[in-house]
């Protein structure tokens, strides 16, 4: 599984990047930054994640986040499944105040004035002074306690402020019908193995999603683990609207189905 192995290494190379990104993915720098009417670095990066989840989901979760390399590491000691369902809107719980205070600094402030990556960011880099190591390794116990207890990509699950982005980026891509990478299916070709179930790092129910063709589902980070494992070829990646999608899929239903 080559595409496994060169996103592993993705992962990882990301996650040994974390000391020198990690003030890019900040929720605090954000609100800073509104407060003096400063566009900061995780400003900027915030506002791709959202562009990119029109067109990409959220591939970056399942390819370059360095926390996600974090969870997966993980992985090798607890690989319980996490639950999912009700417990996926705790994110959305701590997102919208989040995002409501940011919102108020960048109104008492007048708006945005100017535009400055390296907003509290020393030279460029993460970890330039003793305090940083100090949310560092907050941050990395916060993600590795989540992950051992909760089981795989607890904080994708529960706590990522980056995430919502994403998931809205898709929202307004089913809305408007735009084209954008996801997993299309054949689900002729599916043996109910159930082995998409089993590897998927975000604990989704891969097998119902393929019979029941919803594979749109907010949590899926298009890490392709289902599509490596699927012996049948029933998933592939596609890059088109859900909705032409679900139209081919069910025109090579009817065409299957039809009797001569």
């Amino acid at each position: 599984m080559q595409r496994q192995r060169t996103r592993s290494l993705l992962l990882f190379v990301s996650f040994l990047l974390f000391p020198i990104t990690q003030f890019y993915f900040s929720p605090y720098i954000i609100i800073a930054g509104a407060f003096e009417g400063v566009v900061t670095g995780s400003c900027i990066v915030f506002t791709l994640l959202l562009f990119s989840g029109i067109f990409a989901g959220r591939l970056f979760c399942g390819w370059l986040a360095p926390c996600g390399g974090l969870q997966e590491l993980c992985c090798h000691i607890n690989n319980k499944r996490a639950k999912g369902g009700r417990l996926n809107w705790i994110k959305y719980a701590i997102w919208i105040p989040w995002l409501l205070i940011i919102i108020s600094g960048v109104t008492s402030y007048g708006g945005y004035h100017t535009v400055n990556p390296f907003f509290y960011i020393d030279n460029g880099i993460s970890l330039s002074h003793p305090f940083a190591y100090i949310i560092y390794y907050g941050v990395i116990i916060l993600i590795v306690s989540l992950s051992l207890g909760f089981g795989r990509r607890a904080t994708c699950h529960y706590l990522c402020w980056m995430a919502p982005f994403m998931i809205i980026g898709l929202k307004i891509r089913k809305l408007l019908h735009l084209p954008g990478l996801h997993i299309s299916i054949q689900k002729e070709k599916c043996i109910s193995c159930s082995q998409c179930t089993k590897v998927c790092p975000m604990s989704l129910d891969v097998k119902t999603m393929i019979h029941t063709q919803q594979f749109d589902h907010a949590e899926c980070i298009l890490c392709g683990k289902c599509i490596d494992i699927c012996k049948s070829k029933a998933l592939s990646y596609k890059f088109s609207s859900f909705k032409e999608g679900n139209k081919k899929t069910n025109q090579k239903h009817i065409k299957k189905d039809t009797p001569l």
